[in-house]
């Protein structure tokens, strides 16, 4: 996108329908942000546990996870992988349905409040505003969380014990907004760091055959230039990463990376020339953080596998250019 300089954030009104008191969050996520994405932001903040299914509804247009048995029912469902949200909201003012898990039926309604710059040294998505707890997990939809609350207000219900015991202890009040927010910043920025960090180092002098053969390939290809001994990296020293095509397109289409990581990707090289861009070890860092979230939530095997074999190479190379104990300054 050439715009990626002014990449601009949308706030999202989300509220629980048929739900009283109401339930609703204020969140700001990324105009590029794919509704696959969308999805398991609207999943934290709410407090939902990802164990049905979804889908995004806009006009007559249905988003989510395509079946070969939607035919059947004569509906069109497109993907929401590759569904962003800047191209199918028209604007301020624009309303959507977000529904999950079919049998209970929860539909949220979302409003685009504002279109805005981001703010300085803002992480996103983030959640701004929101009262009350979602419900618990399989209620049974309105109706039976209605009961459910009514069950157990009353400790002489006769199934207020086996309530408590399904769900615990359970307060429609509570809503952590910092909570949330670490959440969300767990899932999309920091996950990486810590699996980079667990990832083997490479061995400092020649094994036997069978372990030469095996660190050759924990060595990647991407760490072009270093020297063959093992030393510290200075923190603004570039590190090169070399991807295939495959690859860009993964950190491009399925992360949240902002545009101070990505923009270089975007930069098509000469035809016969190597993609090959320079990272700092903490941009480099950050950009296997964004990956390895990603790989833990990606729909469908092979993206999953994958977004965790870039993620664990990129780390690799991160393990190489730190001393034991050395981190990205």
């Amino acid at each position: 996108m050439g715009g990626r300089r002014n990449r601009l954030v949308y706030q999202l009104k989300v509220t629980l329908q048929d739900i009283h008191p109401l339930i609703w969050r204020r969140i700001q996520v990324w105009e590029d942000a794919t509704l696959a994405q969308l999805h398991r932001v609207l999943q934290i903040v709410m407090g939902w546990e990802d164990c049905h299914l979804h889908e995004v509804r806009i006009g007559k247009r249905i988003y989510g996870v395509p079946d070969p048995d939607d035919d059947l029912y004569e509906r069109e469902v497109l993907d929401d992988r590759f569904s962003k949200l800047r191209d199918i909201v028209s604007g301020v003012g624009s309303e959507f349905l977000y529904v999950y898990d079919f049998g209970d039926d929860w539909r949220h309604d979302l409003l685009l409040e504002a279109i805005s710059l981001p703010e300085p040294d803002s992480q996103y998505p983030r959640c701004v505003a929101g009262e009350r707890s979602a419900p618990p997990e399989d209620v049974g939809g309105v109706g039976g969380y209605d009961l459910y609350l009514e069950t157990m207000a009353d400790p002489g219900h006769r199934e207020h014990e086996d309530m408590l015991r399904w769900r615990g202890p359970f307060d429609p009040e509570s809503f952590s907004l910092a909570a949330v927010n670490q959440e969300l910043r767990k899932k999309f920025r920091l996950a990486g760091k810590t699996a980079a960090k667990a990832i083997p180092r490479a061995p400092t002098s020649a094994t036997s055959g069978a372990r030469e053969s095996r660190s050759a390939t924990l060595l990647p290809r991407v760490a072009v230039g270093l020297s063959k001994d093992r030393r510290q990296t200075p923190p603004d020293e570039k590190v090169h990463l070399e991807l295939n095509a495959r690859e860009r397109d993964l950190i491009l289409q399925h992360t949240f990376a902002p545009a101070r990581l990505t923009g270089r990707l975007r930069i098509i090289p000469k035809p016969g020339e190597s993609l090959i861009y320079g990272f700092t070890l903490g941009d480099l860092d950050e950009l296997a953080g964004y990956v390895a979230a990603e790989a833990t939530h990606a729909r469908g095997t092979k993206l999953r596998n994958e977004l965790h074999q870039l993620s664990t190479r990129i780390g690799t190379v991160l393990s190489f250019c730190m001393d034991k104990g050395g981190g990205p300054g």
